[in-house]
């Protein structure tokens, strides 16, 4: 892969690891909408990209705090939402052949819904209602299986909940790690990545570990509302301009 394509592709995911650890979603979003806008690469090569890299610093949290996930809401995400993975990721393998124009209007717009979801505010739940958590593991599948990018409902939902901080953060940590996972293994049954993407994918596993770190060091010192308002911000112009652009062409 060149050096052209390289660069920019480093640049946007280490952007992305920074706005996700700061502001604590939208990795996969903006990857998916940065590299699509810029034409990086397929879509098919960028969603396997984020489902491989947002599996680092999950795994390990998870498995060590899984007394702190929440069971139920746990299963009825995962057996709502994987069907629905497998239709998207179908949806995803029919679109990308011929209707690529259909499928960057699809993007666009999913991410200004998402957008939407993050900045409703959130009225508390009565916690244990399974239908909430159905419709959200449903609607997260869709969105997992065309874009690799479960969160937005998954995330709605869960902070509707009355519920602790960590026991809504590692019930979603659980779920996005379980669902990258199943997402990596949809792959052999669709476009499999070239050597080329499968190199440059293992080359940005430094990347995203270095920048998580570097957000880490910057979430002290910066306002949590700052950098939620940037984050969304930049999702939803990302949003406008695929729209747009897809429109005119």
């Amino acid at each position: 892969m060149l050096p052209d394509i390289l660069l920019p592709m480093f640049t946007l995911l280490a952007l992305a690891t920074l706005l996700q650890t700061l502001s604590g979603f939208g990795f996969g979003l903006m990857v998916v909408s940065s590299f699509t806008l810029f034409d990086i690469m397929p879509l098919t090569a960028t969603t396997f990209i984020v489902s491989f890299l947002s599996l680092f610093n999950s795994v390990s949290l998870v498995i060590k705090n899984t007394d702190k996930v929440n069971k139920p809401a746990f299963y009825i995400l995962l057996f709502t939402g994987i069907p629905f993975m497998v239709v998207g990721y179908a949806l995803l393998e029919y679109m990308s052949a011929g209707m690529t124009t259909w499928l960057n209007l699809l993007l666009g717009c999913a991410i200004l819904v998402c957008c939407i979801l993050l900045l409703v505010k959130r009225k508390k739940a009565a916690s244990g209602r399974r239908r909430g958590f159905g419709i959200a593991g449903m609607l997260g599948g869709l969105l997992g299986g065309l874009f690799s990018t479960f969160g937005p409902p998954v995330v709605f939902q869960c902070y509707r909940q009355q519920w602790s901080v960590s026991e809504i953060r590692f019930t979603l940590l659980a779920v996005f790690t379980i669902t990258a996972v199943i997402r990596l293994c949809m792959v052999p049954f669709g476009t499999v990545p070239s050597s080329d993407i499968l190199i440059a994918t293992l080359c940005a596993v430094p990347v995203v570990l270095i920048f998580t770190r570097a957000g880490h060091l910057i979430a002290t010192r910066v306002e949590p509302s700052i950098i939620r308002v940037i984050a969304v911000t930049m999702l939803a112009m990302s949003g406008v301009t695929l729209i747009a652009h897809n429109i005119v062409v």
